[in-house]
C-alpha cells in the first residue's frame, strides 16, 4: 500500500520534521480518502474505549473498600482519600497543590484495582498502570475546554513516546526495574500533557467543583 507515492515503511522512516511536512501537504481523494476516513474513525473509537477503561478503573478504585488480596492484609486507601478530598472541595480552588492530591488519588485507585485483580489498562505495564490514567483524568476534570479530541491527542502522543521506549530501550520491569517502567509511564504522561498544553491559550484557573467519580 502506498500513501502519496510512499510505502508505509518509507513514511515510518521519515524524521519528525519530514513527517510533519509530509502530512501537512498530504491530500487524498476518492478511494484513498474514504479508506483514510474509516481508519481514522476506527482509531478514534478504540482510543476513546481505552480512555473509558482507564477512567472506569479510577472509579472502581475509589469505590471498592476492603483488604487487598495476599497475606499482608493491606487496606485499600483510595476510598478514604477520595472521601477526604470530597469533604473539602474549596481547597482545590485555593491551593494548587491540592490538585496533586487528586492526581495521587487517581493513580492510587488504579494501582489498588490492579493489586486486587481488577480491570486496568497496561500503560505501559500493569505495575505502572496508574500514572497515565491519573494525568488523563486530571486533564478531563481540571483543564478548561477538555474534550474527546484532547483525550485522543493525549493518548496518541503518550503511545508514541511509549513506543520509542519499547523499540529503543525497554518498558519491562523485569529488564529495567520498577523505576524503569514507572519512568516510561511518567514520560508518556508528560508527553500527553504537552499535546494539549502546547495549543492551550492562557486562561484563568478553572473553577472546579468535585463530582462523584
Amino acid at each position: 500500500m502506498r500513501v502519496a507515492g510512499r510505502t508505509i515503511d518509507q513514511v515510518c522512516a521519515l524524521t519528525v520534521r519530514e513527517a510533519r511536512r509530509f502530512f501537512e501537504h498530504l491530500a487524498l481523494a476518492g478511494r484513498e480518502a474514504a479508506i483514510a476516513d474509516k481508519v481514522l474513525t476506527e482509531i478514534r473509537r478504540r482510543l476513546l474505549a481505552i480512555a473509558a477503561a482507564m477512567l472506569a478503573s479510577i472509579k472502581a478504585g475509589c469505590r471498592h473498600e476492603g483488604i487487598l488480596p495476599g497475606g499482608l492484609k493491606v487496606k485499600r486507601r483510595a476510598p478514604r482519600l477520595y472521601r477526604e478530598l470530597m469533604e473539602r472541595p474549596e481547597d482545590s480552588l485555593k491551593d494548587p497543590l491540592t490538585t496533586l492530591d487528586w492526581i495521587g488519588l487517581f493513580a492510587m485507585a488504579v494501582n489498588e484495582e490492579n493489586a486486587a485483580g481488577g480491570r486496568v489498562v497496561t500503560a505501559p505495564t500493569n505495575g505502572a498502570a496508574g500514572i497515565v490514567p491519573a494525568v488523563l483524568e486530571y486533564y478531563r476534570r481540571f483543564v478548561p475546554g477538555a474534550n474527546d479530541d484532547g483525550l485522543v491527542k493525549f493518548l496518541l502522543t503518550a503511545g508514541a513516546i511509549g513506543l520509542l521506549f519499547k523499540e529503543n530501550a525497554s518498558i519491562s520491569g523485569a529488564e529495567v526495574g520498577c523505576q524503569g517502567e514507572v519512568g516510561v509511564a511518567c514520560s508518556m504522561a508528560a508527553a500527553g500533557c504537552g499535546s494539549w498544553r502546547a495549543r492551550r491559550r492562557p486562561s484563568t484557573r478553572k473553577r472546579w467543583a468535585p463530582r462523584c467519580v
